[in-house]
């Protein structure tokens, strides 16, 4: 599939309010065990804390949502430096990860509420 399709792909997904068949096809089923696979199913956050958790999914670090180009994309660059885009997370990290991004949209979306508030 090249990034096009995969763009119009994920955009009709996301339209039509079902983004769970692409973590249900085969290319993202391949390609997430396959990262699972590279990081021996530990939870990279974990591990550089110095902890050993078993990882349960693969975190996109650049939203499906946002970049839909990079959904199937192990790395993404940015300022002419390479970071990973697949990393393998356990439940904890995983789901920290997306409270901070959600904090993060609020945050953007909103601003400050008055400007009495710090």
């Amino acid at each position: 599939m090249t990034p096009d399709e995969l763009d119009k792909w994920i955009g009709r997904l996301i339209a039509e309010d079902k983004l769970y068949k692409f973590y249900k096809c085969k290319e993202w089923r391949q390609l997430s065990e396959a990262v699972m696979k590279e990081n021996n199913y530990e939870c990279q956050h974990c591990k550089a804390r110095g902890f050993h958790k078993a990882a349960r999914s693969v975190h996109h670090v650049q939203w499906v949502r946002r970049h839909p180009r990079l959904a199937l994309s192990r790395t993404y660059e940015y300022k002419g430096v390479t970071y990973k885009n697949l990393i393998p997370l356990c439940e904890d990290c995983h789901n920290k990860e997306h409270d901070k991004s959600r904090w993060m949209i609020k945050r953007e979306k909103k601003g400050f509420v008055n400007e009495e508030r710090w």
